[in-house]
This record gives structure tokens, sequence and C-alpha cells, in this order.
């Protein structure tokens, strides 16, 4: 199990609330977690795009509108 640690952050009060609220999460913990499980998902995308970059062949890019 990796390891756990506590972290404090101040932020005004009316934020976090307004957040839960449109996060529709009931506790500080699960906002949290869904944000950083959010910010993980992104760092793992933008690293995909970068091992990616480059590698097509132009042959196998169609850049037609559909």
């Amino acid at each position: 199990m990796p390891a756990r640690k506590a972290v404090t952050v101040r932020i005004p009060e009316a934020r976090l609330r307004r957040l839960m609220r449109i996060r529709k999460v009931k506790s500080q913990s699960d906002l949290i977690n869904t944000l950083l499980a959010e910010e993980d998902e992104r760092l793992n995308s933008h690293r995909a795009l970068r091992d990616a970059h480059g590698t097509a062949k132009p042959a196998e890019v169609d850049d037609r509108l559909l």
C-alpha cells in the first residue's frame, strides 16, 4: 500500500462549499480525491500525447473534415 500524507491547505470556505456544490460531493475528502484523480488523468493524457508525438506517418493521417 502506498504511503499516505496529511496535507493542510487554507482556502476560503465559500470557495470550498461552491466547488463541493458544483461537483455534487458531500465531503471535502471526496472533492480532493476527485480533483486529484482528474489531475492524474490529465497528466497521463499529456504524457501519452508527448510519447505519441511524431510517430504517425503522413500516409496514416486523414485530415479531411467529416
